[in-house]
């Protein structure tokens, strides 16, 4: 992974918006916690609205890898940065037809043209560095700081 790539993903991912989850939550449900998480501090954005297009867009083609991870995504008018927040499920999520996700990265982008080859590199990053070995890593986290400094580090 590129430099700046690591750089933009430890700057969209502070501790605060890192969950390690201990129980099996239905993918749904962590996507809207997720949603919840990183529209917070941001007024442009409609929390609601925010997850009918994340869900609308996870519908039509399902973002889980069969390493684990999944990318729901959306880009929103509404956004000038990236904004994202990250569940880690060591158990992972109840099982669904796409696949038990162990991670799952919420990724949303401004939908500005000047954003979208950042969006397809960022999206690509993520499939490249959360491979299992590095999902099982966050997994063994003991708390959110930890994760986010081995994410920001990597």
């Amino acid at each position: 992974m590129k430099p700046n790539q690591t750089s933009l993903l430890g700057e969209m991912l502070p501790a605060e918006r890192v969950w390690i989850c201990k129980d099996v939550p239905a993918k749904r449900d962590v996507i809207e916690r997720l949603v919840s998480v990183a529209c917070r501090g941001e007024e442009t954005l409609d929390p609601q609205d925010v997850l009918n297009q994340v869900l609308k867009r996870e519908e039509s083609l399902g973002t889980t890898l069969e390493t684990g991870l999944s990318i729901p995504h959306a880009r929103l008018e509404e956004l000038d940065r990236f904004r994202a927040a990250l569940a880690v499920l060591p158990r992972g999520t109840r099982e669904s037809k796409a696949g038990r996700a162990q991670a799952v990265f919420l990724l949303l982008s401004p939908a500005r043209p000047a954003f979208f080859q950042k969006h397809l590199q960022t999206l690509a990053a993520l499939a490249e560095k959360f491979q299992p070995e590095f999902i099982a890593e966050l997994s063994s986290c003991s708390g959110a700081e930890q994760a986010a400094e081995k994410i920001a580090a990597r």
